[in-house]
């Protein structure tokens, strides 16, 4: 039975030992640790915890997994630099080519999106050969939108087409190649490519929003071709509550009053599989909810006009007014700060005006007056704001601590004067990457503060105490009670002289004899201390001159945030201001002509 016993207990000491890792490793708890952090989208703090293990800052010598995990936390957090690096050593020496296609194309990515459109589109064409089957759509994808952003809609398309895979392709990547197509000359088939985008049946609330922008692009196409009649089909599959629903019952106004234009033909890229052609998948359409009956039957009551004949007015014409009424009327009763609601304040009553419908027209321009002027007065109350610096601060405040980096993204708008306004621009690469960057300045500012503090801390700890100065006599005594002479116990050997020398008459000491007295020599005060509490505040000094920097580095990019957010307000000041002057032009022709007893209304 003991030697039972200690056989289990031999069997069990294995378990309980402590487990030995190579640094780096996929057992090195450092890396664990980091891989929760990034999971997280906690990159600064996964990058802290990687350099731990590699205080000398050659990844190079560690294993592959520490520096693929080194290398996508670099990366994420914006260190594009310093991941390139680490993934052309790993190009080198991993047989995974899967994961460093992925790494490739998260860095062209990256190059994009920063507006780096070249250095993209050469990492892209380098990858070409070696590309995994796998990744072949990604690329064509990202490829094709390096090439648009660079203006070069021909190489896009081509990009797009010459493999045959349309039907793996995403409906983000055959939008991409409608708008290539059209841009590029080829409008029939990118109108092909783009009708088909928006009949698809989405999946998600993102291809939900895709289908209705590729119906609204559609919608506006034809009717700056002066094809109102093919312009209606698409702007009435658009959703009616959605972020295109606007600018589409605008069009489909004026599709009612624009010349109809004759048929267009259908022309194929030769890539896409047939679908179902049906175009309504949901009933919250435009053309659905806008339907006859629908609406109240006398369109006139429903936008506060009272009835009258339009003596002025074919039938046919009388028709049209009443159908672009419909969406119109609609139009104005949501949110005026929107572009195409002040538009539609104008289209009614520059319509009742054409019509004959003088007094009703008189009103709708001074209503849209009115609604034009509080436009302009929240657009300067935007700019105030702007320029105080307070919108870009309240933008990040809520995220301040993220450590997502280049990933980042903004998921809501505070309530602010300025937010609805820059919709538009929010959503921009440019505004979204300069965001981005003074987002990571506040975040690292706040990690340096805190540092700071604890170091200033450590300081304190280390320099201040509230012990009593000690008693020097009591000390001296402690020292001597345990203090021995260097001499004690030494045998000094003697001899006698044979004669007797006069004083002073030695050369010197004995070198052979024992040295009883230490030979003692003043030392010099030294340079410096480098104690705990000195290394606390030259670090102090260091974290200070870095917090500088990043104040600099911070104002620079509010700086350009600002100045990009004015750039856009004023450009909507001046398309308001240019509504108005419409308005009180025409509000003045029509006094004008009443005075002159040319206005009667039937």
């Amino acid at each position: 039975m003991r030697a039972l016993a200690l056989l289990l207990l031999a069997a069990t000491l294995p378990a309980s030992a402590a487990d030995i890792y190579a640094p780096g490793s996929p057992d090195d708890p450092h890396l664990r640790v980091a891989e929760y952090l990034s999971r997280d989208s906690r990159h600064y703090s996964a990058i802290v915890e990687l350099r731990l293990i590699d205080p000398s800052n050659e990844p190079q010598r560690l294993p592959e997994p520490y520096r693929w995990q080194l290398a996508e936390n670099y990366l994420a957090f914006g260190l594009r630099d310093r991941a390139q690096a680490i993934y052309r050593q790993l190009e080198r020496t991993t047989d995974d080519r899967l994961m460093l296609g992925r790494a490739q194309l998260r860095i062209a990515e990256f190059e994009y999106t920063r507006g780096y459109w070249a250095e993209a589109r050469a990492t892209l064409y380098r990858m070409r050969e070696s590309l995994p089957q796998e990744l072949v759509e990604d690329w064509q994808d990202l490829l094709a939108r390096v090439l648009m952003a660079e203006k070069r809609y021909g190489d896009a398309a081509e990009v797009l087409t010459d493999l045959d895979n349309s039907d793996r392709q995403s409906p983000y990547t055959r939008y991409n190649l409608a708008v290539a197509l059209i841009n590029d000359g080829r409008a029939p088939q990118g109108l092909t490519v783009l009708d088909r985008v928006g009949r698809l049946v989405p999946s998600d609330l993102e291809e939900l929003a895709l289908r209705d922008r590729a119906n609204l692009s559609l919608g506006w196409y034809f009717l700056q071709s002066q094809q109102g009649g093919t312009a209606k089909p698409p702007l009435e599959r658009v959703r009616f509550e959605g972020p295109f629903s606007n600018r589409a019952l605008l069009g489909l106004g004026w599709a009612e009053l624009a010349p109809q234009g004759e048929r267009v033909s259908k022309a194929l890229v030769g890539d896409e599989p047939e679908t179902d052609s049906s175009p309504f998948t949901t009933f919250s359409t435009l053309g659905v909810l806008l339907r006859p009956g629908f609406v109240e039957e006398d369109i006139f009551k429903r936008a506060g006009l009272r009835s009258f004949r339009l003596s002025k007015a074919s039938e046919q014409e009388e028709e049209a007014l009443a159908k672009a009424l419909v969406p119109w009327v609609e139009l104005i009763s949501r949110d005026p700060m929107d572009t195409a609601v002040q538009e539609a304040w104008l289209a009614i009553p520059f319509t009742l005006d054409r019509l004959g419908a003088y007094t009703q027209a008189l009103q709708y321009y001074e209503k849209a007056i009115g609604v034009l002027e509080e436009a302009r007065r929240r657009m300067e109350a935007a700019k105030i704001s702007i320029r105080q610096g307070r919108m870009v601060e309240t933008i990040v405040r809520r995220e301040i601590e993220s450590e997502a980096g280049w990933q980042w993204k903004l998921l809501d708008l505070p309530d602010a004067p300025e937010t609805y306004f820059l919709q538009q621009l929010l959503a921009e690469h440019r505004f979204q990457e300069a965001l981005k960057n003074y987002r990571d300045t506040r975040m690292m500012q706040r990690s340096l503060e805190s540092w700071s503090q604890r170091l200033s801390t450590a300081e304190r700890l280390y320099t201040a105490s509230d012990r009593p100065p000690g008693d020097a006599t009591l000390l001296i005594r402690r020292a001597r009670s345990r203090w021995s002479p260097p001499w004690a116990g030494l045998e000094i050997p003697l001899r006698a002289e044979t004669a007797l020398s006069v004083p002073g008459a030695y050369a010197g000491d004995d070198p052979g004899a024992p040295q009883l007295r230490p030979r003692l020599r003043l030392a010099g005060a030294p340079a410096r201390f480098n104690g705990p509490a000195e290394r606390a505040r030259a670090a102090q000094q260091r974290l200070a001159d870095l917090s500088r920097q990043l104040a600099v580095a911070g104002d620079e990019q509010s700086k350009l945030l600002q100045d990009m957010a004015l750039v856009n307000l004023d450009g909507q000041k001046q398309q308001i201001e240019r509504y108005l002057i419409e308005a009180r032009f025409a509000l003045a022709r029509l006094y004008d002509r009443r005075k002159k007893g040319e206005l009667n209304d039937e």
